[in-house]
């Protein structure tokens, strides 16, 4: 079977179609979980920070500065940022330098570029902050590097394009296989009916022999021979 009519097969062209309709499908389902799997874990790390700075504003003044210094103590990744500021932005406790001008202290978190009191060998991070104004003037900050987030959404999303490649081969290679059988169905038929005429048209030369020599013409039966075979 030539390439050219496997290609233009109906089978194989129906599997095509099948491939392409499946790797829409994981590329949608790949843009979908990537969504929302980063939209989850920004949202964690939201909650996370937003429960943390409830904790330490409820603590007494005495004992802020000593639980931010816990808190960034057993941060191993150095994804944790938290400062404790006074009335006039001066700092007073934390890794964090300056308080973020962009940064609301309405208790909402966002995303904000924070000025650290070690400056980072890479950039300074874009994070997820929240800010609050503390009884007697103080300001409390709290923040976490999301990067992280992104990154396991990218991983996640690797995994799927990875997949999706040997996905649609196998679809290619099934296509091709059914083409082939039904190709080779298809010549088989034709072989039989092949068979079938040549044997139908010998019969039929056989019983004109038989009816010629039975009425006994003499001569006759070569020529009516030679018809039936032509």
């Amino acid at each position: 079977m030539h390439q050219s009519q496997l290609i233009r097969s109906s089978t194989f062209l129906w599997a095509l179609a099948v491939a392409a309709a499946f790797a829409l499908f994981v590329v949608g389902l790949f843009a979908f979980i990537y969504w929302k799997l980063d939209d989850y874990l920004v949202a964690r790390s939201d909650r996370m920070i937003t429960t943390r700075i409830h904790f330490i504003a409820d603590l007494p003044p005495a004992r802020r500065i000593s639980a931010i210094a816990d808190h960034l103590g057993q941060d191993s990744r150095g994804v944790q940022y938290a400062g404790l500021f006074d009335a006039a932005g001066t700092r007073l406790a934390g890794n964090i330098d300056h308080l973020p001008r962009e940064l609301g202290l309405d208790g909402a978190v966002q995303g904000v570029r924070l000025d650290l009191f070690e400056k980072p060998a890479a950039h300074v991070p874009v994070v997820r902050a929240v800010g609050r104004r503390l009884d007697g003037g103080d300001v409390l900050v709290m923040g976490r590097n999301v990067d992280e987030t992104r990154e396991i959404s990218s991983v996640v999303g690797q995994a799927l394009a990875l997949g999706l490649l040997p996905a649609f081969s196998l679809c290619l290679l099934a296509g091709a296989w059914l083409s082939i059988r039904a190709q080779r169905r298809v010549e088989e038929v034709n072989q039989r009916v092949q068979r079938i005429v040549a044997g139908e048209l010998r019969e039929r030369s056989r019983r004109a022999e038989r009816t010629i020599h039975s009425r006994g013409w003499p001569g006759s039966s070569t020529a009516c021979s030679t018809r039936w075979r032509r």
